[in-house]
């Protein structure tokens, strides 16, 4: 009899660890898209264009800029490479358009500062010299205005 109580341990132990490989923790299961459906089939790169980099604000009274952390709510943003970080955010690009001279959408994968997590897409354009409109999903644009240059640790470290 133990032999039996043993094989049929070990056969749901087997059952469960099979339906635990096919669905996730808690038992559900779902999938993210690789990208946001206005950029499938387009030329992906995974970070933002030159014309988007540097730090940005919406008044230049706030310049040079706080962290960007501890700036209000929408005066801030922060765009390097394939980051974007925002108060309550920071966004790593995961798809976007091949940078050009214009308008570039990227869908993005955010950590917010409440612990929770949102993937969106984002709009970027230059408006001209020293401006930059950016849009986050259907919310209205926004115009930022070039505060700084983020100049990277590598680099500042070799002119020390």
């Amino acid at each position: 009899m133990n032999g039996f109580k043993g094989i049929a341990l070990a056969a749901g132990l087997l059952a469960t660890a099979s339906g635990a490989a096919l669905a996730g923790k808690g038992d559900l299961m779902f999938e993210v898209p690789k990208s946001a459906p206005l950029l499938q089939g387009r030329m992906l790169d995974l970070r933002f264009a030159d014309f988007a980099q540097g730090i940005w604000v919406r008044d230049l009274d706030q310049c040079p800029a706080p962290r960007i952390d501890r700036s209000d709510p929408g005066s801030t943003l922060a765009i390097y490479r394939g980051l974007l970080e925002m108060p309550g955010r920071i966004c790593q690009v995961y798809g976007a358009e091949k940078a050009g001279k214009s308008t570039q959408r990227a869908a993005i994968s955010c950590l917010l500062t409440d612990g929770g997590e949102a993937i969106e897409l984002v709009t970027v354009s230059p408006r001209g010299t020293k401006g930059l409109m950016v849009q986050e999903g259907e919310k209205p644009p926004v115009h930022f205005r070039f505060c700084e240059k983020i100049e990277p640790i590598l680099q500042s470290a070799r002119n020390d």
